[in-house]
């Protein structure tokens, strides 16, 4: 398996903070993102990378790298997963034209790699996070690493501050001091559901759209194969007259017609503003709903599936993307 060599595919996320406690208190202090962060990028430094983030019989998923990009106020990590169920490489002998296996051992896995920009917003309790996509790695992963390194922070004397907090009763110790109670951080990442219909196509330029109904027929003769839905393709004469509020016209007029009840879906494929073609699926019934921002980057030069480091061509182009985006 293999990246294309002249361009990624990213995704947008959000990642969030949320403290709890073993002590019963509610809605307990937590600990601003960028300062965990900040704690998380001292440790992955300190220890020595790669750092396992899962493993089991058949993958494992490291840490390769992590920068922390000052000027961007981002932190840069590199994550690595080796998957033994991927087939080896094949080479050909140019003379005899037979092929041969590269040699992947049992205990050995073809390893690709994935990209990953965090910055944390001015809320203090999110991150925007853009992920390259294909390598296998998810956002899961992100969740797992920071969790494992905030169970690591926390055995740490230094990292007090961030971990144990005056208790809101007032309470004090024997010595006066107040009393403190500890709180334990896990990491949930969402989609960044940051773009709508309208947005898209006032920022970008459409391209067509696919009405889709759900279906349920018997494909061919013997009955395994089914047809699970059907779409009906729609494409504009003048693409660039073409907006949010056109479809919505456009949309509820069809919707009238008898024959238009089967539909519940539109896929809408356009152009975004940096002139890369995507697509977004939404519900007929709701299409002011935002949907996850993806975006593709394309390079100048070849880049491997496989880093050891990051690659300043790849986290470039994600820069430029990470702009974009409202802090």
């Amino acid at each position: 398996m293999s990246l294309p060599l002249r361009k990624r595919t990213v995704h947008f996320y959000e990642i969030y903070v949320h403290a709890y406690t073993r002590v019963g208190i509610q809605n307990p202090s937590c600990a601003p993102l960028s300062a965990l962060l900040n704690c998380f990028a001292g440790l992955a430094t300190k220890n020595r990378l790669p750092q396992t983030i899962r493993k089991s019989s058949q993958l494992h998923t490291v840490l390769s790298d992590w920068h922390y990009d000052q000027r961007n106020n981002c932190y840069q990590l590199l994550i690595s997963k080796a998957n033994a169920a991927l087939s080896d490489v094949a080479l050909r002998d140019l003379g005899t034209k037979r092929l041969r296996m590269a040699g992947k051992t049992r205990v050995e896995g073809i390893e690709i790699s994935a990209h990953i920009l965090l910055r944390p917003n001015a809320n203090k309790q999110t991150a925007t996070f853009l992920l390259t996509m294909g390598a296998g790695v998810a956002a899961k992963d992100i969740e797992v690493l920071l969790g494992g390194m905030s169970r690591l922070a926390s055995k740490q004397r230094n990292n007090r501050a961030l971990y144990w907090f005056d208790d809101p009763s007032g309470a004090k110790d024997a010595k006066g001091k107040p009393m403190q109670y500890q709180v334990h951080y896990r990491f949930s990442a969402q989609a960044h559901m940051g773009q709508t219909l309208t947005a898209a196509l006032q920022s970008g330029e459409f391209e067509a759209m696919d009405l889709i109904a759900p279906v349920r027929n018997q494909f061919d003769a013997g009955g395994n194969l089914q047809i699970t839905e059907q779409s009906l393709s729609v494409h504009a004469i003048l693409p660039k007259n073409v907006t949010g509020a056109s479809i919505h016209n456009a949309l509820r007029l069809f919707r009238a017609r008898p024959d238009a009840g089967a539909y519940s879906k539109l896929r809408i494929h356009y152009k975004t503003v940096a002139g890369k073609k995507t697509s977004a699926l939404l519900e007929l019934g709701n299409l002011d709903a935002a949907f996850t921002l993806k975006e593709q980057i394309e390079f100048d030069t070849d880049v491997e599936a496989q880093q050891e480091t990051l690659n300043p061509t790849v986290v470039n182009g994600m820069n430029s993307l990470l702009q974009a985006l409202p802090t």
